[in-house]
């Protein structure tokens, strides 16, 4: 019986099940070199070649081009790939042993913990591990910074995926360390304002980025405390100023905090509520207003909303700083009525141009109930690990949305999903700073007139006509100032001088 154990031990081992095993592991690395050597017997190496080399200049002419596209459908696999076996399969082993994390049997045979996949995105890398026997997550823990540092990477953090298994996400580069984000200027024309395009930063590949309030409608930002908040709505109030002064956006702002983060801008805002007692008044306002027009629309036959037709129907934007205050931490009769509210603007008021954006510290489900009604999430530097999935959707950060891991010393930096995109987008906004602020509300609040100087005489007048001079010239500086008077239409430089 002994013999027959041992017998039956070695053939664990024998050449074919080492094949197979292989296969089965490896099925995307065995078919394409099984795809190339078939090609290679039916057209010819040489062939195969040519058409390689081909491949090879269309991809990376795609790669300059088009960068990000690029590595969404191509770049992110074979980078995947690339790293997989040239980067970390190639020197697990010495790595692992030298870290300490491997194990001798007790026939004297040494064992790491098997490196299962890799998933690579534009600044991360998330390499798959399945633990021995006797391990825990606690022993690659302590020596993450060893890991780091063997690979490469700017830090290393550990997330268990389930019993058994572990995730080393590794970060290789950051962009925005050495990307500079420019606020974007401000329009000052209402043709430029674009509501599916308005622009408040740059994402990680150095295109703009802009918010969308045609598709995206409603946006949730759930950040830290110094995560950036603020530079995201003061951006998006910046895109929206021409309309702001036109009276074809009107800002309903609740800043539960006194004013402290919207109180510069009063002036702007068609309504404005401090504490949480006025913020629930706002709300029932707000409510009211749009099912008003919601009823007058219906009797008109208008099915929707159009952006920017007129100031008779404007885009009514509720702003809400800390949404936790009127939710979770007022009065119960408050936080009650106001997520009734809430709920209901945030689920009837698409078509009649109503928008809502809202800022929380902690985007449960508790403190947030209404959170799965905006169809815009954005998670800030987050505290919790936990709070990223939440924000953003289960799985999302096992997809790269590493939003804990954010420095404190970067700011407005984010990530986001996409309808039609998988994969989180990171991005970051400007930063609005009080000079900035100032510049908007002074154009958002200013209506005055433009005077400009007209020609009220010629250097070709005839001397017979020189007594008549000074009553020509008052009669045409009266017609012109009274032209300038009834003229409706302003002058943008004005304000920009």
């Amino acid at each position: 019986m002994r013999e027959t154990r041992v017998n039956a031990g070695d053939t664990e081992r024998t050449p074919a099940r080492v094949v197979l095993r292989f296969l089965a592991r490896h099925p995307r690395s065995v078919g394409s070199l099984a795809a190339v050597g078939i090609t290679g017997c039916y057209i010819g190496f040489h062939t195969m070649l040519i058409g390689a080399g081909l491949a090879a200049v269309a991809g990376a002419s795609w790669a300059v081009l088009d960068r990000p596209t690029f590595d969404r459908f191509a770049g992110r696999l074979l980078r995947a790939w690339w790293r997989r076996w040239l980067t970390y399969h190639r020197k697990w082993q010495r790595v692992i042993f030298s870290c300490g994390l491997v194990q001798s049997s007790p026939k004297g045979e040494s064992r790491a913990p098997r490196l299962l996949a890799v998933r690579s995105s534009w600044c991360w890398d998330s390499v798959r591990v399945r633990l021995l026997d006797g391990q825990t997550p606690a022993d690659f823990e302590g020596v993450l910074d060893r890991l780091a540092s063997a690979y490469r990477a700017r830090r290393a953090t550990l997330r268990t995926l389930k019993p058994h298994v572990i995730s080393l996400d590794f970060q290789k580069k950051e962009p925005f360390e050495v990307l500079l984000t420019p606020l974007p200027e401000m329009p000052r024309e209402e043709s430029a304002v674009d509501l599916s395009r308005l622009p408040i930063g740059q994402d990680e590949y150095g295109r703009e980025f802009a918010l969308n309030f045609v598709d995206g409608l409603h946006h949730l930002l759930a950040g830290a405390p110094g995560a950036g908040k603020g530079s995201w709505m003061w951006g998006l109030l910046r895109a929206l100023a021409p309309w702001i002064r036109s009276g074809r956006v009107r800002l309903w702002v609740i800043d539960p905090k006194g004013g402290m983060e919207f109180g510069q801008g009063e002036g702007m805002f068609h309504r404005l509520a401090t504490d949480d007692t006025s913020g629930l008044d706002l709300a029932r306002e707000y409510v009211d207003t749009l099912d008003e027009r919601k009823e007058t629309m219906g009797r008109q036959g208008r099915r929707n909303w159009t952006p920017g037709d007129s100031a008779e129907y404007p885009l009514d934007l509720l702003v809400i700083d800390e949404l936790a205050s009127m939710t979770e931490y007022a009065d119960r009769d408050i936080t009650r009525e106001f997520e009734r509210l809430l709920s209901k603007a945030l689920a009837q008021f698409r078509a009649v141009g109503g928008r809502v954006v809202g800022a929380t510290q902690e985007p449960t489900k508790d403190v947030i109930p209404m959170r799965g009604l905006f169809p815009t999430k954005v998670a800030l530097r987050l505290e919790e690990a936990s709070y990223v999935d939440m924000a953003l959707g289960e799985g999302v950060r096992d997809r790269g949305a590493f939003a804990d891991q954010i420095p404190d010393y970067m700011p407005g930096v984010a990530y986001l999903t996409r309808e039609g995109h998988r994969e989180p987008l990171r991005v970051r906004a400007a930063y609005t700073t009080d000079d900035d602020i100032t510049e908007l509300v002074r154009f958002a609040t200013s209506h005055d007139a433009t005077v400009l100087d007209f020609p009220t005489g010629t250097d070709s007048a005839d001397s017979a006509e020189a007594a008549d001079t000074e009553q020509t010239e008052t009669e045409t500086d009266s017609l012109d100032v009274e032209y300038i008077e009834d003229d409706g239409d302003e002058d943008e430089d004005f304000d920009a001088a």
